[in-house]
């Protein structure tokens, strides 16, 4: 079981596998930190772990968290994604 404290130093070490298993923890407000801060982080390994968490969580507030930090790691991604633009064809 993770504290609010764990989370903080996991987030400034941008450890984002030990945020993504703090989304299972049993605190509620674990959960929500841990998902804030992945949000914060946008690192695209924590889209999917976001996304279930947001649909399958059994607290409201912690879906809504995840919902939240679901959308600022798409959000980063598809603005990486604009900025390198489409992939040229092969050469082929």
């Amino acid at each position: 079981m993770a504290t609010l404290d764990d989370i903080d130093t996991m987030l400034d070490a941008r450890d984002v596998a030990g945020l993504i298993r703090a989304l299972d923890d049993a605190d509620e407000f674990v959960r929500v930190q841990a998902a804030l801060s992945l949000g914060t982080l946008a690192d695209p390994e924590a889209r999917e772990p976001l996304d279930r968490m947001r649909r399958e969580d059994p607290s409201p507030s912690a879906r809504e968290a995840a919902a939240t930090a679901y959308r600022w790691v798409v959000g980063r991604i598809e603005e990486v994604e604009a900025v390198r633009g489409p992939k040229p064809p092969p050469p082929w």
